[in-house]
Formats: structure tokens, C-alpha cells, sequence
């Protein structure tokens, strides 16, 4: 078959499919913040809960792993009583974990859904709801470091910044925001492949940014920040690398899947059909991860300072 003869086909496929209405699955629970585009689920029920933050938990393990087991990747010297500011908390678990590392800081966690904030905590660390793009005003100059991780499905390419901006506002002079995000995953292999355009499309169709890891360092600059850094992380993905690739495929396949409802409900995007076909392809790509070596998931950090004075402007 000839390129353009593929090209065709696709683009009939994509043309049945997006008349085709929602496909009917079995749908997971979202969170239903005013205004959000978030396409990872926040179930209600108590066991999909504890399974969700179970995944959350092995996230953070895979990510603290890759950066060499350092919460922090921002040079910031915090010192006792320094306040820390983690956007999109989640389940609060890096938050929880750097208040043990650091007893005397101040941890605040916001996120836009409550239901998996911790429910035991330690006494310097607090969580509420809250979005990245309207902080409080009254935490002007208050953060030390602000944290935030993998929010690329989450922010519209409008809202980028909008909350590098506030989170501007909120550091102290001298202050760093740390921002993780995903790269690049997958094998080079005909699942991976076909469904990082999945992918795009979805995230076209949602105004997200897929490549914000590419684009935060410009608009870091744009929003006034300092001494902006990039340092980018390779983590090996499948069975091929034992059993820090099984952790890695487990993690990211699992947030794959995550995001098959609002695939379905827009009608597969001319790449599936069914719930059935889309639970398949994520088992092939699983394999295609296992099987071929080399397979990575690519993560960047992006960390910059506020001007700690007038004359650093």
C-alpha cells in the first residue's frame, strides 16, 4: 500500500470514527473542577481510589529513582521555616515525603480534587483545593520552592502562563519553581508510534500542550524568571531492564489506560472502535516495551529563579 493510499485510509478511518458518536465502555469517574481539561481519572469509588493512589505512589518511586532519589532539583538552600508550595498534589506524596526529609519547612499542597488528599499528615504540612491558575492572593512572595509534576495533561496551552505567572507572584525574591514533565516514551515500534498521534490529536482536541517540556525554558523567560535550567532523564520502560523497566512500563501504561474514557466518549479519534481494541493496544504496546530494548520514557525538569532584588532585574 502507497503512502498516500495509507493517508487515505486513515483519513476515512478518522472521518467514520468522528461521526460515530461516543463508544460505550465502562467509564471511570473524573474530577469536575470548573473549567478544567484534566483527562486522568479521580475515582470515586474506595477501591479504585486506593488502586489510583497505589499508582501515585509508584509515579513518585519511578521519578525519585530517575533523579538520582533527590526530591529537589532546584538549587535552593531551604532553611527552617522556608515555606514549599506542590501544585497538583495529588495524594500529597512528595509533599509528605520532604516533610520528613525537612521536619522546620512549611509544606503547603494544593490540587483541583480533594478525594485523594492524605488523611493522616504530619503538623508543617497542609493540603487544599485549589488551582495553579489562580493562586491566593495573599501568598505573594511567599514560597521558597514551588514543586509541580506532569500537569501536561491537565493545563490548556492559554493556562501554561498564566500559572508559571502566579507562580511568579508567589515565590519570594531568590525563589525556584521546579517544574517535571513528560518528554518523549515509547519504542519505536508500530504501537508506540501510532499512538503518540493518538495522543496528539487528543490533546490537540483538548488544547493541551503535548510538548510543554519543549516549550516551558522560552516561556519560563518570557514570564520573568532567572538562571532557567534544564536537565533532561532517560528511564528505562519494560521488562528488558528488570525491574526498574517493569515499574516504568507499569506506571506509564497504567496512565495510558487511564485516558481511554474521553478517548471513547470522542468517539476513538479514527484509532479504535471499541473498549476492547483500545484494552489491546495498550497490551501490545506493553509487549512492544518489553520487548524492545532500549525503550525509554524521556522526563525533563525545568527550574528557575525569581530576581532575589531590583538590581538583579
Amino acid at each position: 500500500m502507497s503512502v498516500a493510499t495509507q493517508k487515505q485510509d486513515h483519513s476515512a478511518q478518522s472521518s467514520f470514527h468522528a461521526r460515530s458518536g461516543p463508544i460505550q465502555h465502562r467509564e471511570r469517574n473524573y474530577q469536575q473542577y470548573p473549567g478544567s481539561s484534566y483527562i486522568l481519572p479521580s475515582d470515586e469509588e474506595e477501591q479504585a481510589r486506593y488502586v489510583y493512589q497505589r499508582s501515585l505512589e509508584l509515579q513518585h518511586r519511578v521519578l525519585v529513582r530517575a533523579l538520582g532519589d533527590r526530591l529537589v532539583v532546584a538549587p535552593v538552600n531551604l532553611k527552617s521555616s522556608d515555606h514549599v508550595l506542590d501544585c497538583g498534589t495529588g495524594s500529597g506524596i512528595w509533599a509528605l515525603n520532604l516533610a520528613k526529609e525537612m521536619p522546620d519547612v512549611r509544606i503547603q499542597g494544593i490540587d483541583i480534587e480533594p478525594r485523594l488528599f492524605p488523611s493522616d499528615k504530619p503538623d508543617n504540612t497542609q493540603f487544599a483545593v485549589a488551582t495553579a491558575t489562580s493562586l491566593p492572593k495573599d501568598w505573594e512572595n511567599e514560597f521558597s520552592l514551588v514543586n509541580q509534576r506532569l500537569l501536561i495533561a491537565a493545563l490548556k496551552s492559554s493556562e501554561w502562563p498564566v500559572v508559571l505567572g502566579e507562580i511568579h507572584r508567589c515565590l519570594a525574591p531568590g525563589g525556584w519553581v521546579q517544574l517535571l514533565e513528560a518528554k518523549r516514551w515509547g519504542a519505536d515500534g508500530p504501537h508506540s508510534v501510532r499512538h503518540r498521534q493518538l495522543l496528539e490529536q487528543l490533546f490537540s482536541s483538548r488544547q493541551l500542550l503535548i510538548d510543554c517540556s519543549v516549550q516551558l525554558p522560552k516561556m519560563l523567560g518570557e514570564a520573568s524568571y532567572e538562571d532557567v535550567h534544564v536537565e533532561e532523564y532517560k528511564l528505562p520502560a519494560g521488562k528488558w531492564a528488570g525491574q526498574e523497566g517493569i515499574d516504568v512500563r507499569n506506571n506509564f501504561i497504567n496512565v495510558f489506560r487511564g485516558m481511554k474514557t474521553p478517548i471513547l466518549k470522542a468517539g476513538g479519534l479514527g484509532y479504535v472502535s471499541s473498549e476492547e481494541e483500545y484494552d489491546q493496544w495498550m497490551d501490545d504496546m506493553a509487549k512492544e516495551w518489553d520487548d524492545r530494548e532500549g525503550t525509554t520514557v524521556d522526563v525533563c525538569v525545568c527550574y528557575a529563579r525569581k530576581a532575589s532584588a531590583v538590581t538583579d532585574a
